[in-house]
């Protein structure tokens, strides 16, 4: 892997009294939307993620912005030439995934994307997304599930020789077992957007919720981080880079792109993290587009950093306990 440049600081580092910038991406592939309707649906976007990828790094590289890739282990399980699954697949709950690599199964493994990540001029964050996209039982009967899940992850990326993670992110948002977290030293994990709307009962009208609040493009919520337990931080989502699919399909790029804008003047004026998080594949149709709408983004938020109003940082940055621990 390519030796990485060192990031350009931000001018002004007190991130409580200056607003911060966070991008995660939800980093899954095939494995995040297995044995769900939407998987008949996300051909295409997986055939052009490559490419919306190594656009996106150059985005990165062109504004200096570190993000966080909330990684599925799983994608990194190659097996070149192999009959066999990776061992930590082999049990039959598996049996729909192919043996293979990034050539010969490109939509399950991804560890050419991963080189490219870490090859960025720009350092990018390497994130936790449990191993196999595990929705977390949320009942005490899930905890174990969950701590297999993560310490097998960890053993992948210590086998694998890759950086140790420090931030995590919750599949589909079912969030509980903080603590099997702060035990493992995570640093950071996304929250919920706070959206009241997605709350109501049944699924029409929060998806009708969803679409006027997002055409709409007003200022999305801009909270501050919250520390949970020992060294773990939430750090709140604020804005999903929704794909032309679904309620998106109605969506005009510059409501996305006002939204976005409203919440980085928000952070620079009062504070708080404004946290724009995505899929990758959700980049991988229309791309074009969407990354025309992310570059205007990312050109907003540096000029807001330029002026000392706005630090852009990955989820671990953002979590005292790096800090902390750098001390």
């Amino acid at each position: 892997m390519n030796q990485i440049a060192k990031k350009i600081p931000n001018r002004q580092l007190p991130d409580e009294e200056c607003g911060a910038f966070v991008i995660s991406l939800d980093f899954e592939l095939a494995w995040g939307t297995r044995g769900r309707p939407a998987a008949a649906k996300v051909g295409p976007y997986l055939d052009g993620v490559r490419d919306a990828i190594r656009h996106m790094l150059d985005l990165f590289e062109e504004f200096n912005v570190s993000a966080t890739w909330a990684t599925v282990g799983a994608l990194l399980m190659a097996q070149p030439g192999a009959q066999r699954r990776h061992r930590m697949i082999t049990s039959s709950r598996f049996n729909d995934i192919p043996a293979g690599d990034h050539i010969s199964a490109p939509d399950w493994y991804a560890e050419d994307i991963l080189d490219q990540i870490m090859g960025c001029r720009v350092p990018q964050e390497i994130g936790c997304h449990t191993l196999t996209h595990l929705y977390v039982n949320t009942e005490p009967e899930g905890r174990q599930e969950l701590a297999d899940e993560l310490d097998l992850f960890l053993e992948l990326f210590e086998e694998l020789r890759l950086p140790r993670p420090r931030s995590f992110v919750f599949p589909k948002a079912y969030q509980a077992h903080f603590d099997l977290l702060a035990e493992r030293d995570f640093y950071a994990f996304r929250g919920p957007e706070d959206r009241w709307y997605e709350h109501l009962p049944g699924t029409l009208p929060a998806a009708g919720f969803r679409l006027a609040d997002s055409v709409a493009g007003f200022t999305p919520q801009v909270r501050r981080r919250e520390h949970h337990s020992h060294n773990l931080w939430m750090i709140p989502a604020s804005q999903f880079f929704s794909p032309f699919m679904g309620v998106g399909r109605f969506v005009p790029l510059q409501s996305r792109v006002r939204h976005a804008i409203n919440g980085l003047n928000h952070a620079a004026r009062h504070g708080g993290v404004y946290h724009l998080w995505t899929h990758p594949f959700n980049m991988g149709y229309r791309t074009a587009e969407l990354l025309s709408g992310l570059k205007q983004i990312l050109d907003h938020a540096s000029q807001l950093r330029r002026v000392g109003k706005l630090n852009i940082v990955t989820m671990a940055e953002h979590s005292p306990a790096r800090a902390l621990r750098a001390a």
